[in-house]
């Protein structure tokens, strides 16, 4: 009887066991909930679009705006080029301009067929330059007093002033001086030197 008893307790126990095996079997093989991240991942897809989207404008901006620089300093060193060409030209004309003197006979004012020519190039380089004026300064030789060396020198510059404005310069950019025989381009005591002499020249005031 009471081993009869013990076989009972010992089969109870069992089952209790087996029960309680099952119950914790069952809740390992429980399935955790499936999260859905599909938004998530749409949501970052795009922003990713929008980046790469954004960094190729920022590019793109970044490189014209280069190639208008580019363009810019280009154009510009164009016109530093040009100006600098025109102003070496324009000093390379004056300088010509003041070099060639116009030159007169003995005791005389009237303008020679070459001294008329000569007048005529600079009334050209006058025309093409209105922000030039002129001042012609008449000269003798030595020969004659100093008082009548400076009317014949008065002289020679007004011949000179009166073909300019008979071309269309006007008088208001055309001044003229006298200095007699007081600057002498040769310096000697025969024609050769006082031909030289007796002779307009021309400073430009720009």
């Amino acid at each position: 009887m009471k081993r009869n008893i013990q076989s009972f307790i010992i089969f109870c126990l069992a089952v209790t066991l087996i029960s309680l095996g099952a119950a914790c079997a069952k809740k390992q093989v429980e399935v955790a909930p499936v999260v859905d991240t599909s938004a998530e991942d749409e949501a970052r897809r795009l922003a990713e679009q929008e980046a790469a989207a954004a960094k190729a404008r920022a590019e793109q901006e970044a490189a014209a705006a280069k190639a208008r620089a580019e363009q810019e300093a280009a154009a510009a060193k164009a016109r530093a080029e040009a100006e600098a060409a025109a102003r070496r030209l324009l000093e390379q004309q004056m300088s010509a301009f003041e070099s060639e003197k116009i030159y007169f006979d003995y005791d005389r004012a009237d303008l020679k067929p070459e001294a008329q020519a000569t007048l005529e190039e600079k009334a050209k380089f006058l025309e093409d330059n209105p922000s030039c004026s002129v001042t012609i300064e008449g000269h003798c030789d030595e020969r004659g007093t100093n008082e009548y060396n400076l009317a014949l020198g008065e002289r020679r510059a007004d011949a000179a002033k009166k073909f300019l404005t008979s071309l269309g310069i006007s008088s208001d950019r055309v001044t003229t001086v006298s200095y007699g025989e007081e600057k002498p381009v040769a310096v000697g005591h025969e024609e050769s030197c006082w031909s030289q002499n007796r002779r307009d020249e021309f400073k430009l005031i720009k």
